[in-house]
């Protein structure tokens, strides 16, 4: 995804109401229902409100009063987030090593739930945790972490080194990583 904030037409320091008002302006004038009749623009119309509607949850979900990363690192952020939306882990890690300021608690949050859908949940709670200490108000750190709290101190860890699993492990893994996605989809603004 193209830098989220370009997408829509707003500024870095754009408040949620800003956001708000650009992207219903944005549904106003890209709304497929506009296109029934002419099938070429529909396609093109769905496609970009696609991508209004991405940009628009990646803001919803990350703008406070405090968003520190540059306008590439925005770009990564959502980049890395569509890649574990669908299951590129790899991917995604190979992108938040491209970011410049790896201070940042979105770093640390993607880590986390990247450690999630591998199975190594106690990497994934420290990760996690690291960010939801930065941002304690940030509602997604929040439920991230009780998640991921809960999972490893139910099961203890799942993920023992060398690649090998305790008992027990595929279900929790399983769930586990059903549970980090449906964060992550929501995030997104939609249901896995």
């Amino acid at each position: 995804m193209k830098n989220p904030y370009e997408i829509l037409g707003v500024e870095r320091n754009a408040s949620k109401d800003e956001i708000r008002v650009a992207y219903k302006n944005l549904v106003k004038r890209y709304h497929p229902d506009k296109f029934q009749s002419n099938p070429d623009m529909l396609k093109l119309a769905e496609e970009k409100m696609k991508e209004i509607n991405e940009a628009y949850n990646y803001l919803m979900n990350h703008t406070e009063d405090e968003i520190s990363y540059s306008d590439d690192d925005a770009s990564i952020y959502a980049q890395t987030r569509q890649k574990i939306q669908d299951g590129e882990l790899y991917e995604a890690e190979d992108l938040l090593v491209k970011i410049s300021d790896k201070t940042n608690p979105e770093w640390y949050f993607l880590n986390g739930i990247i450690y999630a859908q591998r199975g190594w949940y106690e990497k994934a709670r420290d990760y996690i945790k690291r960010a939801y200490e930065m941002r304690p108000n940030n509602q997604e750190y929040e439920q991230a972490y009780r998640t991921v709290e809960r999972t490893s101190r139910s099961y203890g860890p799942v993920y023992t080194g060398g690649g090998q699993m305790n008992e027990g492990s595929a279900c929790l893994s399983c769930c586990a990583t059903l549970a980090c996605a449906d964060l992550c989809c929501n995030c997104m603004g939609g249901g896995c």
